[in-house]
């Protein structure tokens, strides 16, 4: 097939066809109609300035085996390409990005493709159900952006890199972000905004200035990633709420040319009622942060180790941190300027604690300072011998309507009764019900 026969053959093939793609340079083309495009050998096409190299405008395409290579952002030739007429597109607008490959239909899978050097490699907009497998997207501003897509899944590709973003998930919910290789990307490997019920699970986020960020987020489940050598951060959650973030890597963040010592897992600016439980955070400056308001937030069963400081927790109130264990950290925690609480019905296990066991429990009787920070907070009843780990949520909840109850609008001194804690004099409602 020669390269300005397939836009014809596009043209008159029937719904349901299948079209075989040799080896070859072809020029940009449209798929309207649902085809298989299936590419052997490797064929490649070409995106120029507000033209894609592949523009699928319809439901139910399958595109297989293309290597794209896409046009990097530069706002001088979009502003000559909008001046001349004669070119332009109606159906584009003055913002729209250079994209490799642009998806405007529902039920499309995109498999084994690559898209390279462009200012988006895949961009799909408003788009439902649709699936990219076994691809690569390398160098370019954005790998992929989602905006105000449903129902998505992203898979066992690499995304690498690129300026801004591995992936920009945005305005988007139900998306499936599972099994890929994200490295090295000078920005954030994963953005996930604005966004709802996404799954992010058994991800690499390698050597990126920041792994994975979550902002105003909500119902996301975080699962079984790796983040390992990220610059700044390894996993931010910011301004989000009711999202769970269970049994994750976060390891030797720091360093590149700045030489920044990083955070493994932050819970940041007004994040609430989010799980974190079952991580291991290890061989970072501050293991896991919570700062800026952060409010509700159960911090449980967490493996935090070999960081110079295990935990900090800075102007928050209200958050629970209890069976986690901290060990070989050079300062276990700091507690600034907040109110939380370090124990429910059992504390946390500390490797440096002196206290005794008289009663043979596993829960100390000598209460256990936190060693930093201006809040001056204990926990009543740290562990003797380290916590098994296991992430039980329901019986965490359970802890929380027995030992954390609280009304969030008042901000009343607490007390101690009977080994519970008890805040105010109002009759207080239950905290995560």
């Amino acid at each position: 097939m020669a390269s300005g026969d397939l836009q014809a053959a596009i043209d008159g093939a029937s719904p349901g066809d299948i079209i075989v793609v040799p080896a070859g340079e072809y020029q940009p083309f449209t798929v309207d109609k649902p085809l298989t495009i299936r590419g052997e050998g490797r064929p490649s096409a070409r995106a120029k300035t507000q033209n894609p190299a592949i523009t699928i405008r319809a439901d139910g395409v399958r595109l297989q085996g293309f290597e794209v290579e896409g046009v990097p952002k530069n706002q001088e030739d979009k502003f000559r390409y909008y001046m001349d007429i004669s070119v332009r597109k109606p159906q584009y607008s003055l913002n729209q990005p250079n994209s490799g490959i642009l998806v405007d239909g529902d039920d499309v899978l995109l498999e084994e493709v690559e898209v390279t050097g462009s200012e988006a490699g895949i961009l799909a907009k408003d788009a439902r159900n649709f699936t990219i497998k076994n691809s690569t997207l390398l160098r370019c501003d954005a790998g992929l952006m989602l905006q105000g897509c449903d129902g998505g899944r992203i898979e066992g590709s690499t995304l690498r890199e690129c300026k801004k973003y591995g992936a920009s998930i945005e305005g988007s919910t139900e998306i499936s972000f599972e099994k890929n290789q994200v490295v090295g990307n000078s920005g954030v490997g994963v953005m996930v905004k604005e966004s709802s019920g996404c799954l992010v699970r058994e991800n690499a986020f390698v050597e990126n200035w920041q792994g994975l960020f979550l902002w105003n987020s909500t119902l996301c489940d975080l699962l079984e990633n790796s983040a390992d050598r990220n610059v700044y951060y390894g996993m931010v959650i910011a301004s989000g709420s009711n999202n769970s973030i269970l049994n994750n890597q976060a390891k030797k963040t720091g360093g590149g040319e700045f030489g920044l010592q990083g955070i493994g897992i932050s819970i940041q600016e007004n994040s609430t009622y989010n799980l974190v439980g079952g991580n291991v955070i290890s061989e970072n400056l501050n293991g896991l942060d919570l700062t800026r308001g952060c409010r509700f937030n159960l911090i449980f069963s967490n493996e935090i180790r070999d960081n110079s400081n295990g935990i900090r927790l800075d102007k928050n109130e209200n958050n629970l941190v209890y069976k986690n264990n901290f060990r070989d950290n050079l300062i276990t925690g700091y507690d600034n300027a907040s109110h939380n609480f370090w124990n429910g019905s059992v504390g946390n296990y500390y490797d440096d604690y002196r206290g005794q066991d008289r009663d043979g429990d596993g829960i100390g009787d000598d209460p256990y300072w936190i060693p930093k920070g201006s809040s001056c907070v204990v926990d009543w009843r740290p562990l003797i011998s380290p916590a098994d780990g296991v992430v039980d949520i329901e019986a965490a909840r359970l802890d929380l309507a027995q030992y954390a109850i609280y009304n969030p609008e008042d901000d009343l001194p607490y007390r101690m009764e009977n080994n519970t804690i008890v805040i105010g004099i109002k009759e207080p409602s239950k905290w995560w019900d």
